[in-house]
This record gives structure tokens, C-alpha cells and sequence, in this order.
């Protein structure tokens, strides 16, 4: 609500500065319809010149109105964009609070009590996935940076897909004890991709099933080859994606529903499409009857 307020009062002023263009415009218009009956008498020579101004009328208001459509559209973007920056930042501050304040609790824990090995070595353990989560926020966020300075090379090379999604599944598992991440991987699928760039799809598709689903529910994670592609999917039981929102999802910033508490940059699947599609394939997300989503990418494989 507060951003429509927002929205309204900076398209205030081009509201009235539109109002005002068309006022002037229809009183020159009728000046001039009004010269010309006095300037030309005969009906075929007036008609001719009504018309004539008329048509050039036309031209401009039509002129005018696709502009005032463009600006507005433009504003509407604008504001849409500082809206998810500012749900970015929100969500940013969690991402960084969170773990920052468990390691603190972890070290504190090792500094002020007596603890034994299998203790320390928990605590250790507990410490060391918080660091991992902070490293995967700031490598996301250096990443955007990155595809918006141009500055992603990428190295393609002859990978073992198989390998390199169960080693993805493996690292997602340790930085999520207690969920089930079901995997159906056929061995053996090549690709001539980046490896860096393949599992980092892989990983954000797995960790976004799993923070869009009920704690309690099963991620599944499938590979196979279909006419000369590799195809990956990533099933959850989560909301799913509605319809009007399964293109604006891969937008940068862009979360499902921001204000419910879910966990989350906005950045894992705008860098899963910029990737993919540096890959040379295609992500898209559909239904999981009887509940949930699938995302499925298809890369070109050997």
C-alpha cells in the first residue's frame, strides 16, 4: 500500500503536466477551427482544411497517448524493481543475522564451557555450516554483480553431469540435516558445460525446493537424456508457482510471496536462467500433482 502512495505521488506531477498539454491543445484546436470558418468560405475548402487538421491532430494525440504509456509503464517498472530491492535488503539482513549470531552462540558455547570432544566437535560441525551459508549468500550476491558487469567468463569442458549432480545433492543434504532429497539419476550423461556453472544450477534449483516446502516434506532430484538433452528435474512439495508469476520468478530480486516469511535473496533463479541459458538450454516450471512444483532444465549433452 505504501508503495502504490509512492507510485501515485511521483506520477502526480506528469499527470497534470498531461492534463494541461491537452487543454492547450483542444483550446488551439478550436482557435484554429475557428479562424478557418472565418478564412475560408466555401463548404469544399473548409471541409478539406477540418480534415486536414483534424488528421494532424489525431497524429499528435496518438503521438502523446503511446508516450504517456511508455512513462508510465516505465514508472510502474521502476517502482516494481525498487520494491523487490528493498524486499532484497530485507531478506539480506536475515540471511546475514541468522548465521552470524548461531556462529557467535557456537563460539561462545566453546569459549565459556567445559565441553567434551564429541561437544566440541558438534559445535565445530554447527559452525562450520554456518559459514557455508553466509559463503553461499555472498557468492550469490558477487555473482549478480558479476552478469551485470559482463565480468562471468565461463570454461566449457567435457563433464560427467551424473557425478557432478549427486556431488551437488551431497552438498545441498549437509546444509540441510533432516530433509530428504530423493534421488533417480541415470549414470553416465556428458555434457560439454562449465562445471562451476552446471552445479551451481543444480544446488540453487535444490535449496530453493527445499526452502519453498514444508519442513517435513521430500525434495526429488532427476537426470535423464531425451533426444540428445540432458534433463534435469527438481520436484518439491511446496506452493507451487502460479501461472501469472512462472516468467517474473527468474526476474532479478523477484520472490514469491515476500511478505510470508519465507527465507531467500530473490537472486538463486535469476542466476539459474542467466546460467542455463549460458548453457545453451532452458529452464521452465510446471505443476507437481497433486501439489507442489517442478522445475525442469534441458542442456544440450553429448
Amino acid at each position: 500500500m505504501k508503495n502504490r502512495k509512492s507510485y501515485r505521488r511521483a506520477l502526480l506531477p506528469f499527470y497534470l503536466m498531461v492534463v494541461y498539454v491537452l487543454l492547450q491543445f483542444f483550446w488551439w484546436a478550436y482557435l484554429i477551427l475557428d479562424q478557418t470558418k472565418v478564412i475560408y468560405t466555401e463548404p469544399a475548402e473548409l471541409r478539406r482544411r477540418w480534415i486536414m487538421i483534424g488528421g494532424e491532430g489525431s497524429v499528435f494525440l496518438t503521438l502523446m497517448f503511446i508516450g504517456i504509456y511508455r512513462v508510465q509503464r516505465a514508472f510502474r517498472k521502476e517502482g516494481e524493481l525498487l520494491a523487490r530491492q528493498k524486499a532484497f535488503l530485507h531478506s539480506i539482513t536475515h540471511e546475514f543475522k541468522s548465521p552470524i549470531a548461531s556462529l557467535r552462540l557456537q563460539l561462545e558455547t566453546l569459549l565459556t564451557r567445559n565441553l567434551t570432544g564429541e561437544q566440541q566437535a558438534a559445535a565445530l560441525n554447527n559452525a562450520l555450516e554456518d559459514t557455508d551459508r553466509l559463503d553461499q549468500v555472498l557468492e550469490k550476491i558477487l555473482l549478480s554483480a558479476r552478469i551485470d558487469n559482463g565480468e562471468l567468463p565461463l570454461h566449457p569442458v567435457s563433464t560427467d553431469l551424473s557425478a557432478r549432480l549427486k556431488d551437488s545433492i551431497d552438498k545441498v543434504s549437509r546444509a540441510y540435516p533432516g530433509r530428504l532429497i530423493e534421488q533417480k539419476l541415470e549414470s553416465g550423461i556428458t555434457s560439454i558445460a562449465d562445471l562451476w556453472a552446471f552445479q551451481s544450477i543444480a544446488a540453487n534449483l535444490i535449496e530453493n525446493a527445499l526452502l519453498y516446502s514444508p519442513a517435513g516434506s521430500d525434495v526429488q532430484v532427476e537426470l535423464a537424456k531425451s533426444n540428445g538433452m540432458a534433463i534435469m528435474s527438481v520436484k518439491d512439495k511446496g506452493m507451487g508457482v502460479p501461472p501469472g508469476e512462472r516468467e517474473k520468478i527468474f526476474g532479478k530480486f523477484y520472490r514469491l510471496n515476500q511478505s510470508g516469511g519465507y527465507k531467500g535473496t530473490g537472486l538463486g533463479l535469476y542466476l539459474t536462467a542467466y546460467l542455463v541459458n549460458k548453457l545453451g538450454g532452458a529452464v521452465t516450471v510446471k505443476d507437481n500433482i497433486p501439489q507442489g512444483s517442478i522445475f525442469e532444465v534441458a542442456i544440450p549433452c553429448k
